[in-house]
């Protein structure tokens, strides 16, 4: 089957995309066409999962193996070169460039620049996704989680064949990049079932398409989230995308990459069975709420020791807040009062770069309710 899609990819090149003879599965309302991404690198270092590929790149793929062919390339340097030519290809590859150049991948992997991974050090990235094959709902780019890819035949069919199948042709000591949460998702899974080994995966970046609007620039830092439109679909995420941030950036410095030393964060989104998310009440006017949690950071040696903010009005005027230690151990910044948003950090984690970011710290005192304090009223920062 799989040759006969290709000899009609050979033949009329971008005119196949998405035809009934080049579709590879069908369920409800997913479809699965062929995507000429067969190629495995064996020598790669840093494997980049996305959820699938979409319609830019099947019509570059289809278009170069077409070019190929008629310049008659062997069928298995064909492979090579249109993967090299069209994964994550199209305006998405600069917003991957950039969060990879914001991390200093480079360095990681040896080369001059993050862009050689698509040019003289292609043997180094080996990219793919959780369903290779390029997957439709509705005939529209497949978009769902990996809850949806485990719940559709057609769907879970291509990620268990085609992207578990793959996995054991990798190197040993490769690491893996999540390009979203549902890559993320699957890569978890797959540490889970005892496939991958949970250190090789550094973690997500945000995913780079061109209709992702500004979640990399606030990714990577460039963008303050207070600055995001109220109707921003960003603002939902932003929690997500600093930890992930966070996450990362502690991985490449681990590897011996140029990443700031910026902590992992321990959980950046509810998992798929937690129980739902509660917004934070505020205590009622007029008193002052228990403290929920376990005791104040004392000031002093560590790298949050100095961090402290001061009531200015209201009974408890004067009183010094120190970063809240939760139960479990942990501060909790965030760039809302909702709970959902809350990230949560060691206490042995520095805070300042978050601070930088603007995101809220939440602080209490001895009969002083833990409250999210902004950046501008704490002082001791950087000290």
């Amino acid at each position: 089957m799989i040759s006969g899609i290709y000899d009609a990819i050979c033949r009329d090149g971008g005119a196949a995309v998405r035809r009934a003879d080049t579709l590879v599965g069908a369920s409800g309302p997913h479809q699965v066409f062929y995507m000429p991404f067969g190629h495995v690198e064996r020598s790669a270092r840093l494997v980049i999962v996305g959820i699938t590929p979409g319609t830019t790149q099947l019509e570059m793929a289809y278009k170069k193996v077409h070019e190929l062919h008629r310049q008659g390339m062997p069928r298995d340097k064909v492979f090579r070169a249109v993967k090299a030519h069209a994964a994550f290809g199209g305006p998405m590859r600069q917003n991957l460039l950039r969060m990879l150049r914001h991390f200093g991948f480079a360095a990681l992997l040896g080369v001059h620049d993050e862009a050689d991974l698509w040019d003289s050090a292609s043997q180094l990235v080996h990219s793919t996704s959780v369903v290779p094959h390029a997957a439709f709902k509705n005939d529209k780019m497949f978009n769902g989680s990996f809850q949806e890819v485990l719940a559709s035949p057609a769907l879970r069919g291509s990620f268990e064949r085609d992207f578990v199948g793959e996995l054991a042709l990798l190197p040993a000591d490769a690491v893996f990049v999540a390009l979203g949460p549902t890559p993320l998702d699957a890569l978890d899974h797959c540490v889970e079932r005892g496939l991958l080994p949970r250190e090789r995966v550094l973690g997500a970046l945000a995913h780079p398409s061109a209709g992702a609007g500004s979640q990399v620039d606030v990714y990577i830092g460039e963008r303050d989230p207070e600055t995001l439109k109220p109707r921003d679909p960003v603002r939902g995420r932003v929690a997500r995308l600093l930890g992930n941030a966070a996450r990362m950036r502690a991985a490449v410095a681990a590897l011996g990459g140029r990443g700031a030393a910026v902590p992992e964060v321990r959980s950046s989104t509810p998992s798929a069975t937690s129980p739902a998310p509660t917004r934070e009440q505020p205590p009622a006017p007029g008193r002052v709420a228990p403290a929920a949690h376990a005791a104040t950071a004392p000031g002093g040696p560590g790298p949050n020791g100095r961090l402290h903010a001061t009531v200015s009005r209201g009974p408890k005027a004067g009183t010094v807040l120190r970063p809240h230690v939760h139960a479990d151990g942990c501060h909790v910044v965030s760039p809302t009062r909702f709970e959902a948003d809350y990230i949560r950090l060691s206490v042995d984690q520095p805070l300042d770069d978050y601070l930088r970011r603007g995101l809220k710290l939440r602080m209490s005192a001895p009969g002083v309710a833990p409250s999210l304090i902004s950046p501008d009223s704490i002082r001791g920062r950087g000290a």
